[in-house]
């Protein structure tokens, strides 16, 4: 259990900083437009994917610490978190995976190439695990809605579980574009003093 908070936490962390480093960069990747603006909506995306993980995983221990929920139930829950979110999360890692390396190569250094190396492990991994675990995913979805109806509660569950996931979604969209917008705000005297110049980039995947 420790593990999986301290996975959490780290997932929060990241999908904070990608957040933060896209709202640097907001204001000049607009005016700039190109690559630097679709980096910047792939790190905006990260970070949302990040945060609604981290919020579906919060709302999953509480509807089953109240007893709202089963086992089976929050394993369908989860799976169906995972659907939404995992191909925005290989599309925009695998940009930030691309974006990484080819900054790697115009600046060579140490911290570059272990970004780029970080973000090629974590891109290959997340397919890996999709390939591995969508299957079984869509199988855990497909036996939320295959019940008796509304005699043994699973109608209603599955409605509670959806509403749960939009809940998830609809919280790491917001908390993005709060981090976006607050620290373009609050940087936006120093970015458009830099223009033409991305000083802050998406660095590292969910």
């Amino acid at each position: 259990m420790f593990l999986i908070v301290l996975i959490m936490a780290l997932n929060f962390a990241i999908s904070w900083f990608n957040a933060w480093a896209v709202g640097k960069a907001w204001v000049e990747t607009k005016a700039v437009g190109g690559w630097p603006r679709f980096m910047a909506w792939m790190g905006g995306i990260m970070s949302a994917c990040g945060f609604t993980w981290v919020y579906l995983f919060i709302l999953a221990l509480l509807a089953q610490a109240f007893g709202r929920l089963g086992p089976e139930e929050i394993n369908g829950m989860l799976s169906l978190g995972y659907l939404v979110i995992i191909l925005p999360i290989i599309g925009s890692g695998l940009a930030i995976t691309i974006d990484s390396w080819a900054h790697f190569w115009r600046r060579k250094s140490f911290g570059s190439g272990a970004v780029a190396g970080y973000n090629t492990f974590a891109q290959t991994y997340n397919t890996y695990q999709a390939i591995k675990t969508v299957p079984k995913a869509f199988e855990a979805v497909g036996g939320l809605f295959k019940g008796k109806g509304s005699r043994d509660g699973k109608g209603a569950a599955a409605v509670f579980i959806l509403i749960l996931v939009v809940l998830a979604i609809c919280g790491g969209t917001l908390t993005t574009i709060a981090i976006v917008r607050a620290t373009a705000r609050n940087h936006a005297g120093s970015i458009a003093s830099r223009f033409g110049n991305v000083t802050r980039r998406p660095a590292y995947q969910s």
